[in-house]
């Protein structure tokens, strides 16, 4: 299976090196049998499925319990090919981990022809734009990286939408995806689902593959695609999608995640 890729990389990475990769939220387990265990999360940037180029700092990795109220992590290092945190899994249910989520704003223009940016927003870029600035577009990014955990039987509450942002949901829930069987996906803007938003699906070992073996899927009118994950293992999809916006602080919004989960054995 292959994970999918999208341009989100997390909100902590909206100057151009987090353009440049993908954000990884990539739990040791997803399922677990029993309460009172932990899950050693690591979280990284990559150029390559799963395979860390660079730690992210850990003040933005956040854990949704299951009942929807945050924690933070037992314990986390930042480093340097990789970040890690320690979960504790203390109720049962289903966990949410998740990196960045909270808007961004960067204005992006020329100076005699050569492109330039700074990060805020329009009423910022007002104020710090030099005179003879053109092509001025102001941008709101919202990138997540996530993941879920679940422990000893799944629940619902994280995986609610919000009517916010690019949201997905799957035919199932993330704990029940097995190798062979085909998954249906969601994808929705403002609680909207939108036609023709791509994704990347990516699996495990790309290193050690001659063809990464993606796949690269487009949403239908209904804002969904399938795929089946021919293999049991880890996976990442990512997705983006980028519009117009009406505001008083940007001119477009790009929107995107990533997400990595397991297709267990049949």
């Amino acid at each position: 299976m292959k994970t999918v890729r999208l341009l989100t990389l997390t909100s902590l990475f909206a100057a151009s090196t987090a353009l440049a990769h993908t954000m990884n939220v990539l739990p040791s387990h997803y399922v677990q049998s029993k309460t009172g265990g932990f899950v050693t999360v690591d979280l990284f940037a990559s150029n390559m499925t799963f395979q860390a180029d660079k730690g992210v700092g850990v003040e933005g990795f956040k854990v949704v319990l299951p009942d929807g109220s945050i924690a933070k992590p037992t314990a986390a290092v930042q480093g340097k090919r990789k970040s890690i945190a320690d979960v504790e899994l203390a109720v049962a249910g289903t966990y949410r981990l998740e990196m960045g989520g909270q808007p961004r704003y960067f204005t992006s223009y020329k100076v005699g022809g050569e492109q330039k940016r700074l990060m805020g927003d329009k009423q910022k870029a007002a104020k710090e734009l030099p005179k003879d600035a053109t092509d001025v577009v102001t941008t709101q990014g919202r990138n997540r990286a996530l993941a879920f955990v679940t422990v000893n039987a799944p629940t619902d509450a994280v995986l609610k939408t919000t009517g916010q942002g690019l949201e997905f949901s799957f035919d199932r829930h993330p704990a029940d995806i097995v190798a062979g069987e085909a998954v249906t996906v969601t994808l929705t803007l403002n609680g909207k689902p939108v036609e023709g938003i791509k994704a990347d699906l990516s699996f495990d070992g790309e290193l050690y593959r001659n063809d990464p073996a993606r796949q690269h899927l487009v949403t239908d009118k209904a804002g969904q695609f399938s795929f089946t994950p021919a293999n049991a293992g880890r996976y990442l999809l990512e997705a983006s999608t980028e519009a117009p916006l009406k505001s008083e602080k940007a001119d477009k919004i790009r929107e995107g995640f990533t997400l990595s989960f397991e297709a267990a054995l049949p």
